[in-house]
């Protein structure tokens, strides 16, 4: 796989260390792109709305930069798997050959989003508290202010570089990006591509359920379901996902070859 390229996008507060720690060494002949999504890690914070557009201009920018590499893999976990679909759905011709996601979180309005937080994450809650359920800019605007609490919910080696998001940068990603995107009108528009879907059975925050119900419209996709992994399966089951992830883009791309 001399040309192969996957961009991974991460989900909210991470930075592209969410990858580059459990792959480091571990891909088979591929190259990783891994940004740093607007307002994380090391990317710019400008005082920007952060909408899906801005995010998508931005990975889009990066793609062109890198010489739009062919094949090219788009992927993804938790919030980062939407940005990737829509970046897919985006981008022109057919350049992008396959769709790697981790922990997909499929929700069909912002109120969904809400109900399935509420119910499974501690820490969503706590942010929430008081909050009108069909109130979605105060919901957004009460989690952008809880930087430091929804960062508990990452893998703790990576909570601290969490913190450095903005407020602003995580109230607009979620509120556009999260709360105002429903991504079916964009998984059909991709549903013939590769994919693999690694979930985790004891996701509380992205039921495996709400994208499993989908499956049958995916000719091409690859389900994986571990039943003991939850939300952060590559940091908690790294050597079987990242195995997953290498058996599926050697697969897919002697079948895009």
């Amino acid at each position: 796989m001399p040309n192969l390229a996957r961009l991974a996008i991460h989900g909210v507060l991470a930075t592209h260390h969410y990858f580059s720690g459990p792959l480091g060494g571990r891909t088979r002949g591929y190259r990783m792109v891994l940004p740093d999504l607007l307002g994380s890690g090391d990317s710019a914070k400008p005082d920007a709305q952060y909408t899906l557009q801005e995010h998508l201009s931005a990975l889009a920018d990066l793609t062109a930069h890198e010489g739009w590499p062919e094949p090219l893999f788009i992927g993804g976990h938790s919030l980062g798997c939407l940005l990737a679909t829509a970046l897919a759905a985006a981008l022109p011709g057919r350049r992008v050959k396959g769709l790697v996601f981790l922990n997909y979180p499929r929700f069909t309005s912002g109120a969904h989003v809400h109900r399935t937080l509420r119910a499974g994450s501690r820490e969503y809650r706590q942010a929430t508290e008081g909050v009108p359920g069909g109130d979605s800019r105060s919901l957004i605007e009460a989690s952008g202010a809880m930087v430091r609490q929804f960062a508990a919910l990452l893998p703790e080696a990576l909570q601290e570089e969490a913190r450095r998001t903005p407020p602003a940068a995580l109230a607009g990603t979620t509120r556009h990006c999260l709360f105002a995107y429903a991504p079916d009108p964009d998984l059909d528009r991709v549903a013939g591509l590769p994919m693999l879907h690694l979930h985790g059975a004891l996701d509380r925050v992205a039921p495996a359920s709400s994208i499993w119900d989908r499956k049958p419209d995916f000719p091409n996709a690859r389900w994986v379901l571990l039943e003991d992994a939850g939300h952060h399966l590559l940091h908690t089951h790294t050597g079987q996902a990242v195995e997953e992830i290498n058996c599926f883009l050697e697969a897919a791309s002697r079948q895009t070859g």
